[in-house]
């Protein structure tokens, strides 16, 4: 039963560690491409908010790195019970990092892109062309903001959630761990 809790601590550390990385190569996409957006600006508001873009690549990749895993999994001469408390632990730091994503991951990125967007109407406006495609772009922006935070903060909770509650029926049984 050890073994499999081992397994199970290191696999889950190993999809952590993959979701990570995988953030961190989008922020930094994200930040080199808003950065030479704002190059190309029409006008101050939307670079300002091409650079907040860009800037909110870094922040999340920092936080990535920061915040986002757990303590490694205890030694392996140590009991079945550290290996369960420890995974728990990783269940709780997930969820809630889950749980603020909106704050931290989307809010930072759709603020610059609002500027970005406003910029790019007032320039449209200035040049006499009409500022209605760029709503169309803040209309599906917002949808797939909504959409990333259903997928972590409602979907990616509940999985988690339904582990952690899974590990805590596995610690009350006698026999131990289920695989």
């Amino acid at each position: 039963m050890l073994t499999i809790a081992i397994e199970r601590a290191n696999r889950f550390d190993h999809t952590i560690k993959a979701r990570n990385w995988r953030e961190c190569g989008g922020a930094a996409l994200v930040t080199a491409f808003f950065a030479f957006i704002a190059r190309r600006s029409p006008n101050a508001l939307a670079c300002a908010g091409n650079l907040v873009v860009a800037a909110s690549g870094l922040w999340i990749v920092f936080y990535m790195l920061r915040y986002g895993r757990e303590a490694p999994a205890p030694a392996p001469d140590r009991s079945l019970a550290d290996f369960q408390q420890a995974l728990l632990r990783k269940y709780e730091h997930q969820i809630r990092l889950l749980k603020n994503v909106k704050y931290w991951y989307l809010l930072p990125p759709y603020v610059g892109l609002l500027l970005a967007s406003a910029g790019k109407m007032m320039a449209d406006d200035a040049k006499g062309q009409p500022g209605w495609p760029e709503l169309v772009a803040v209309t599906i922006y917002t949808a797939v903001f909504g959409g990333l935070w259903w997928l972590n903060e409602v979907y990616g909770v509940r999985k988690l959630r339904r582990e952690r509650a899974r590990l805590l029926e596995e610690m009350d049984r006698p026999e131990g761990l289920a695989y």
